[in-house]
């Protein structure tokens, strides 16, 4: 029987398999006692070009009771080249040794033999920062402090800086108190910055200085902080990252685009603003407050050279004005007072609206003109067909025209919000049942206010041909905002990039030259993969907006499956949050407990011996296609379990499985071609946040489904297996770091990324052979003949 102890263990395996051996690198010479945990760490570095500074603080807690020795070492970022660095203990300088990758090697591989957790094995090529530390009080905080000066590498016009927190801090081990800032300073202009590993706040204080922050509720502790920056004394920055590993494969690039500052302080652009607000029925209430001030905030935002008018819609319409007024300090009174007067009652007249407010217009296309459309409902006044209503609207659209539309609660029809921002080249904002809509307005209205490139358009060398460029229309960028754009690519050389747009009121053309290369590492996968979001994303909505198509429908299911994306139609990918779970310490003295199994590998009903991998594999591929199936029935078995250990992980985890019954809906929906159920209500407006999500992703999330040397790893159950594993295979169990698993390093050192899924594995080799990682069972020493015949590629 298990208990409520083991549950709580297993279940922090399926939602990060990795989770329970994190942790911080301050590791005690008795080897009876855990590595200690990390309470805190403060990162600072400073850049100026490409010599970064990094200041690094970290607090450990002993959980033992006695003073300890111990030895810290700190993973030097591979590629860095340190040049001097300074450690301390407690704020006293103490002397540190900096290890070559060959002697640090032997370092990482006996502490992954001792601690048994596989996250250190990426760092098994990197050179290492190392130093004694005593005593280490009992019950009691250590402080060690490392400051090291590196050269931040350079490939291209591309510099990239990269902090270790993968080792140190996994999602069960994130320090109570977490920072990480720096600045990047330049004596030519900063043209992009880009993490495609973390959430980073950017702040431009000139064109040749950066600040970027990162806080703990933006920390994805399972990887390395990974920085991109660029220069250039152009008015527009450009940079590109390339992923091509397959030479006889299409490549894949993102773009970056950002203004200066210098284009940001050019006059700003004169506009013509009406805000459309629904006053109906269902607007009453706390609602139609928080909806007037959202409105309050637009008109205090405009610029003294743009013009405005207003209109509210319920069963009829009603003008502020026909015509624009001034945004003068006297029309903007006049308009606050007005909105204070609206009440709600009535229908929804949205397709007379919205005529109405492009009739404020006119004939005159010369100045930008921008609706920012409120409503919080379905049509029922005059046409209430979304789709006719929409195409009525974008035929009576100018040039330079951009439709802002807020989707009110659930009730409001998704995808005419989307479509007709889309078209528009503008955005769709939805404020959820539970938010405030003055703050999410505000946000909205704060980004758009200043337009600093717009009108835009990307040209190729004719060389290259790209194609499956997101978004397929070029947005405006506004000041502070940076645009991505990812697309793949044909041919190889050398290619002039042009950039063509409206700055500051006057026609620009940019032009860049960039190389596409034959063949790239496999370092810059991320662009590969965020390329896939953006693509699944476009696709989802043709579908929910026309309907289902078999050729769409395979195509989202193909690109899911291989990039682990949760879609309706791959529900079962979906990944719960990271979950803090609390650490465990043996007792100095005591046997070190038995480390857990992943939850698939619990004992089956009436039994009381942990199963082993290769029995759980086969059991769940015994036909092709059945690890899907396996892995939704798991997670089923995980929530139960949950709610009987109370363990922390049961939120995130009910969360995750509501997410899966939603997704199972809007597929049913999509297959019975019910348009009204996918478009409109919560589902619809579900699906609509999802794909935005897609379609403007630039950092990569967890996934259950990873790429690993060419192989497709699904995780079932804490356990990854290999999508094309057959239980009939040959087979080679190897014992989770015995000899044989680090000989398996050392003689195909490519397998660390695999190694680094955790302890309970099973991936296929080119010779077709099943390798399989357990902790349970397996080999202890292996021969390199035998390694030489599972590498054999099967003629």
């Amino acid at each position: 029987m298990l208990n409520k102890f083991a549950i709580i263990l297993t279940l922090a395996m399926l939602i990060n398999p990795n989770a329970l051996f994190a942790r911080g690198i301050l590791i005690p010479e008795d080897k009876r006692i855990a590595p200690l945990i990390l309470v805190k760490q403060i990162v600072d570095f400073k850049i100026e070009d490409q010599i970064a500074e990094t200041m690094v603080e970290q607090v450990f807690y002993n959980h033992s009771d006695r003073p300890l020795e111990a030895t810290y070492i700190f993973p030097v970022p591979k590629g860095a080249s340190v040049n001097k660095f300074t450690m301390w203990v407690d704020g006293k300088e103490t002397k540190g040794e900096l290890l070559e990758a060959d002697k640090a090697r032997e370092i990482y591989t006996s502490i992954v033999r001792r601690i048994q957790d596989p996250g250190l094995l990426e760092y098994m090529e990197n050179n290492l920062l190392r130093m004694r530390v005593f005593p280490v009080p009992a019950r009691g905080n250590q402080r060690v402090s490392v400051s090291y000066t590196s050269v931040v590498p350079k490939k291209g016009d591309l510099m990239e800086f990269v902090f270790p927190l993968c080792c140190e801090m996994r999602s069960n081990q994130v320090a109570q108190e977490f920072s990480l800032s720096g600045t990047i300073k330049s004596q030519h202009g900063i043209a992009n910055t880009y993490s495609p590993t973390h959430d980073i706040n950017t702040q431009r204080k000139s064109d040749k200085e950066v600040s970027l922050s990162l806080n703990k509720a933006g920390l994805m502790g399972d990887k390395d902080f990974q920085l991109f920056y660029s220069f250039s004394d152009k008015a527009v920055g450009m940079s590109m990252l390339t992923h091509r590993p397959i030479a006889s494969e299409e490549g894949y690039f993102s773009l970056m685009i950002n203004p200066s500052m210098k284009g940001n302080k050019a006059k700003p652009m004169p506009r013509d603003f009406v805000f459309v607000m629904d006053t109906s029925g269902s607007m009453r209430g706390p609602k139609m407050e928080q909806a007037k001030k959202a409105l309050k905030y637009c008109i205090n935002s405009l610029g003294e050279n743009d013009r405005f008018s207003m209109l509210n819609f319920a069963t009829s319409i009603s003008l502020f004005r026909d015509e624009f007024v001034p945004a003068n300090e006297e029309f903007k009174n006049i308009g606050r007072k007005w909105i204070e007067g609206l009440d709600s009652t009535g229908g929804t007249a949205i397709r007379d609206a919205l005529l109405a407010a492009l009739e404020i217009r006119g004939n005159d296309a010369s100045r930008p003109f921008v609706i920012v459309f409120f409503t919080d409902g379905m049509p029922t006044i005059g046409e209430t067909n979304p789709e006719k209503i929409t195409r009525d609207v974008l035929a009576k659209i100018k040039p330079n025209t951009r439709i802002f539309t807020f989707g009110v609660g659930d009730d409001v029809n998704a995808t005419m919000l989307d479509m007709l921002a889309e078209k528009t080249k503008a955005a769709t904002t939805y404020v959820r049942p539970a938010e405030d809509i003055e703050i999410k307005s505000s946000a909205m209205v704060s980004k758009i206010s200043n337009p600093v490139l717009v009108n835009l358009s990307l040209t190729f060398s004719p060389d290259i041909q790209v194609l499956d460029i997101y978004p397929t229309s070029l947005p405006d960028i506004f000041e502070g905002s940076q645009l991505m754009v990812f697309g793949k690519y044909k041919g190889k050389g050398g290619s002039a990039i042009k950039l063509r747009g409206d700055l500051a009121n006057e026609k620009k053309e940019f032009v860049y030259e960039y190389n596409f290369p034959e063949k790239t590492s496999d370092s810059k996968s991320f662009v590969e993969q965020l390329w896939a979001r953006r693509k699944v994303g476009f696709l989802l909505d043709q579908i929910r907006a026309n309907g289902e198509k078999g050729e769409l429908v395979d195509e989202v299911t193909k690109l899911a499956k291989k990039y682990g994306i949760t879609t309706p139609y791959t529900s079962y990918l979906v990944v719960p949050d990271h979950v803090a779970y609390p650490i465990h310490r043996p007792v100095p003295g005591y046997p070190t407990p038995k480390l857990p199994v992943p939850f698939g590998l619990l004992p089956s009903s009436g039994g009381d011996e942990n199963r082993k991998v290769l029995e759980f594999a086969r059991e769940n591929q015994s036909r092709p296609g059945q690890l899907a199936e396996g892995r939704a029935t798991a997670a089923e078995k995980a929530f139960e379990f949950a709610g009987i250990a109370g363990a922390p992980g049961a939120e995130q985890l009910k969360k995750a499985m509501d997410a899966k019954g939603d997704l199972d809906r809007a597929k049913d929906a999509l297959r019975r071609r019910d348009q009204n159920a996918v478009q409109g209500g919560k589902m619809g407006v579900d699906l609509s946040v999802q794909n935005q999500n897609f379609r403007d992703q630039i950092t990569v999330s967890e996934t259950a489904i990873k790429q690993i040397s060419g192989r497709s790893m699904i995780e079932v159950g804490g356990v990854w297996i290999d999508e094309g594993f057959q239980k009939s295979m040959p087979t080679m169990v190897i014992q989770a770091q015995s000899d044989a698993y680090f000989r398996l390093l050392e003689k195909q050192p490519q397998l660390r990324k695999l190694f680094g899924l955790g302890n309970y594995l099973i991936w296929v080799t080119p010779g077709n052979t099943a390798l399989v990682i357990d902790t349970q069972e397996g080999k202890n020493t292996i021969s390199d003949k035998e390694i030489e015949q599972m590498f054999a590629p099967n003629k």
